[in-house]
């Protein structure tokens, strides 16, 4: 008898903590706190684009938000760097830049460099930037730069590295996620075609991380921030790239906390009522080594904002709520991202995946081991890196490492081995007259 055909599921999951109803009061008293503006905020943010494209310098490092999948961003900038080889954490030198951009274009579960990483004592936005093209091809996304001269230097910069204002406006190299303070920043790089994400003060104050908010009210005021700033990009800029910000730290919420977690499922949530890319700040732990608290928080924030559908989950490799870089703890929170990927994908149904025919032809007491779709399939098994899952004597026979130890093994192996694609001598010149031109 002829088996039905299966209809192919793909499935994801699809967490939510606010109801439909709830959603619906959110999203309108942050309309009523905004005002007359409140009616043109809510137009601007259904009018910006669905998906944003945040360019890396090759096609393989592009990265799309707003296409059903997220991906992973480092923490910083972070002003101190905890040494590899262990102890006191210490201010960061543009030695430990470089390593933090190789190491994380080294990770394949790192998508976009944000912060940059590391803020090297004594340098300039532009110059640790430049650090930052020469040390990755992935895409940068800038949280620091305020001012519009700043802006302007830094477009330079990215016009360099992109070829041409035109192909800039195809995959631009660098974005924008910050506070309301660059929004006149943020409006050179929309009126140039780069990636912008703020978040405005609605009321004209900002929440600060003391404030003792009631979780709905932090929502309202995000949420009204977002569109007031969107609103402004797009009366800037009409059509730019704009994405909505979840940053617990914004809207004055504890670091790695569970209300954290919460706001950023919330804020996701009303991402979607007006159709905006999310990113979130989902790796932010306040623990200051990379220990167990670190991991714990990090895999329970990055499975809620996944799960949600946030489309960028930033904060990786940080420590002390983003003030310290650790290459051990991006390392340790990659795996963390490839777990939780791995479950946000759900189970996928259909006649290859079911495999019927195939547990036909192995019958009672068979072994699947030499049938050609198990050898097809057995990649398609989440494997750790440094998560060990071996018997107690093989445990001991290796060294008993444990994920830090392996972690530690393999930061020394990608920044032994990784070679980064140049950028070549003429884009590195032209950078280098950019920053000297610049003197910020």
């Amino acid at each position: 008898m002829p088996v039905s055909p299966i209809i192919t599921s793909p499935t994801r999951l699809a967490l939510k903590i606010l109801g439909d109803d709830d959603l619906r009061r959110v999203h309108a008293a942050a309309l009523a706190l905004l005002g007359a503006d409140g009616a043109a905020a809510e137009k601007s943010a259904r009018l910006a684009p669905d998906t944003v494209v945040l360019g890396g310098r090759v096609f393989e490092h592009h990265t799309v938000l707003g296409a059903r999948h997220c991906w992973l961003g480092t923490g910083g900038p972070a002003p101190r760097v905890r040494p590899r080889e262990g102890g006191d954490p210490r201010p960061a030198t543009a030695a430990d830049l470089d390593e933090a951009c190789r190491l994380a274009d080294a990770l394949p579960e790192v998508a976009v460099l944000c912060g940059p990483p590391v803020r090297a004592a004594g340098e300039t936005l532009p110059a640790d930037l430049a650090r930052c093209f020469a040390a990755t091809s992935k895409h940068v996304q800038l949280t620091t730069l305020q001012s519009v001269e700043e802006a302007r230097t830094v477009l330079r910069m990215a016009i360099a590295v992109a070829g041409s204002e035109v192909e800039l406006r195809g995959r631009p190299p660098v974005s924008l996620c910050a506070a309301a303070d660059a929004l006149g920043a943020a409006s050179v790089f929309a009126r140039a075609g780069l990636p912008v994400g703020v978040v405005a003060a609605p009321n004209g104050r900002a929440a600060g991380a003391g404030d003792q908010v009631d979780l709905a009210t932090a929502l309202v005021r995000h949420h009204a921030g977002v569109l007031a700033a969107c609103a402004a990009i797009q009366a800037t800029a009409p059509g730019a790239a704009f994405f909505y910000v979840a940053d617990p730290a914004l809207a004055g919420l504890a670091a790695g906390s569970p209300e954290a977690a919460m706001f950023q499922i919330a804020a996701t949530q009303l991402a979607a009522v007006v159709g905006l890319p999310v990113s979130v700040a989902g790796m932010t732990t306040g623990s200051h080594e990379p220990d167990w608290q670190a991991c714990t928080q990090n895999a329970f924030a990055a499975l809620s904002t996944m799960a949600a559908g946030a489309d960028l989950t930033a904060g990786a490799g940080t420590l002390g709520g983003g003030s310290v870089f650790s290459a051990q703890q991006l390392v340790m929170d990659a795996e963390i991202y490839s777990w939780n990927a791995r479950i946000v994908a759900g189970v996928m149904v259909d006649e290859e995946t079911i495999a019927l025919e195939a547990i036909r032809q192995v019958g009672i007491g068979g072994n699947f081991l030499g049938q050609r779709h198990t050898r097809k399939h057995m990649k398609d098994i989440w494997r750790p890196r440094l998560l060990d899952r071996s018997m107690w004597d093989a445990w001991v026979a290796s060294g008993r490492q444990g994920a830090y130890d392996k972690a530690s093994a393999l930061v020394d192996e990608h920044l032994a081995e990784h070679e980064v694609l140049p950028l070549g001598d003429q884009v590195t010149e032209k950078l280098a007259c950019i920053v000297a031109e610049a003197g910020l």
